[in-house]
């Protein structure tokens, strides 16, 4: 396998793409689980379509602030970039660090455990063909990214596509066909907002669980080196792709609420599959099922995609193996760094019991760098104001309350996750602990990779 020296990444993605990662790496399973979780805890329609706006909104602040440091900076690597112009070196080799052991490839584990569930229950095959499964899909979806950008992308539009157009369909049955089905059984009737929490600690539990499900409006940016016309096109990949997804969370929210009751919705575990089952019957729960399995495929494709621009920026720089950072002389992609997330995915997931068991090690950990990164937009303002780098062409509105209203969030986001996450089986440590300390632990080996470099 030829590798070029040459680091640099071609711009080859289009407008279309570029905003294909985005929506398609938002929109994964969340939409079809996390409803009966917001329901246990809010009481009626009303409440719960406020929250999912709410939620959306707030994700707008993040992406806001992500949009100015992309047009600022529109260079692979994304986050990692933004943490090094704000924060220096040692940051944004910690995050580098964290990304490369434990983000990307806890996200991809999870997803494609919930693909392999799916894929598995879709052609009558047991639970020991999930990870065999698991493995075999991150093999052939980094195989295609292996081969360039273009497939890789292109990947990534078709399944953004399909998953869209899945989504709208299953909204359409919602309000055009009859309920003519009868319901499954429910084995735990309960009361949607009975869970026992006063409102307002009730909307923040729930509010978690909705952010988490809009969760990856920051991928395109690792992306931005090799978009086209960035200036132009990240701004509305980033901020249109993910009023995308709040309008289609909030139709979807609606479709649920018109074939269901609330209490239906706290109910069930899988409401979208229960919605489709009363409109068309098992058939229809079958064509869910694809659906998920559709969608979550893209979205493992997506995360395949945009982790390895981090590891090859990082060696780039000089902080990581320079073959790393080496390029695929004919396809124009970071192979080995490619092939080396693929198989620390395969490890996690064979480690993994489940979506709920190995996401735990991430969901903090990404938002305590998405809270560093949006803190980066003040050291950058800092900068333009000592005339160290000159204005973007993209401002954030309502500077400095966006970032502000975003870093509280994040801050309540990651609190909550310490206190409610469970501990390592076997020990005394909470799982969302255990991704920061491995994150924690690049500072050390950031300062000893400068020293042995100096040497």
């Amino acid at each position: 396998m030829a590798a070029s020296s040459n680091v640099e990444l071609k711009r080859q993605i289009g407008l279309y793409a570029a905003t294909a990662i985005t929506v398609g790496n938002i929109i994964g399973s969340g939409i079809f689980r996390s409803p009966h979780s917001v329901a246990q805890e809010l009481p009626g329609f009303t409440p719960v379509i406020m929250a999912w706006i709410v939620g959306g909104i707030l994700s707008i602040c993040g992406a806001l602030v992500l949009t100015e440091l992309a047009v600022r900076h529109p260079k692979t690597g994304g986050l990692y970039v933004f943490i090094r112009e704000g924060f220096g070196n040692a940051w944004a080799f910690t995050f580098g660090w964290a990304n490369l052991w434990v983000i990307k490839p806890t996200v991809i584990a999870s997803i494609v455990s919930v693909f392999a569930l799916y894929f598995c229950q879709i052609l009558g095959w047991g639970k020991p063909a999930e990870f065999g499964v698991g493995c075999a899909a991150i093999v052939l979806l980094t195989f295609i990214n292996w081969l360039g950008v273009k497939e890789g992308a292109g990947t990534q539009s078709i399944f953004t596509t399909a998953k869209l157009a899945g989504i709208i369909g299953l909204c359409i049955a919602a309000f055009a066909l009859p309920t003519t089905h009868a319901a499954t059984a429910i084995t735990e009737p309960l009361v949607a907002g009975n869970a026992g929490h006063a409102l307002m600690q009730a909307f923040a539990l729930s509010m978690i669980t909705i952010l988490f499900a809009y969760d990856g409006w920051t991928d395109s940016t690792y992306v931005a080196g090799e978009v086209v016309n960035p200036q132009r096109n990240m701004p509305i990949a980033i901020m249109g792709g993910t009023w995308l997804v709040v309008a289609v969370y909030v139709l979807t929210n609606f479709a649920y609420y018109h074939v269901l009751s609330p209490n239906e919705i706290a109910s069930y575990t899988a409401v979208g599959s229960e919605t489709i089952h009363r409109l068309m019957g098992d058939n229809g729960a079958r064509a869910l099922a694809v659906l998920v399995a559709v969608s979550t495929f893209g979205t493992t494709n997506g995360a395949i995609l945009t982790g390895p621009r981090v590891t090859q920026a990082r060696a780039a720089d000089g902080m990581l193996w320079k073959a790393l950072g080496a390029v695929d002389a004919k396809r124009e992609s970071p192979a080995l760094a490619l092939w080396i997330q693929a198989a620390l995915s395969c490890v996690w997931l064979y480690f993994a019991n489940g979506f709920d068991d190995v996401s735990g090690w991430f969901v903090t950990t990404s938002w305590l760098f998405y809270g560093v990164t949006t803190a980066t937009i003040f050291a950058q303002r800092a900068k333009e104001a000592r005339g160290e780098q000159g204005a973007p062409s993209y401002r954030t509105p309502l500077y400095p309350l966006t970032p502000i209203v975003f870093l509280v969030v994040t801050a309540v986001i990651i609190w909550s996750d310490f206190s409610n996450s469970g501990a390592i089986p076997g020990t005394f440590i909470p799982r969302a602990m255990a991704g920061v300390l491995i994150a924690a632990t690049g500072f050390p080996v950031y300062f000893l990779w400068r020293g042995t470099k100096r040497a």
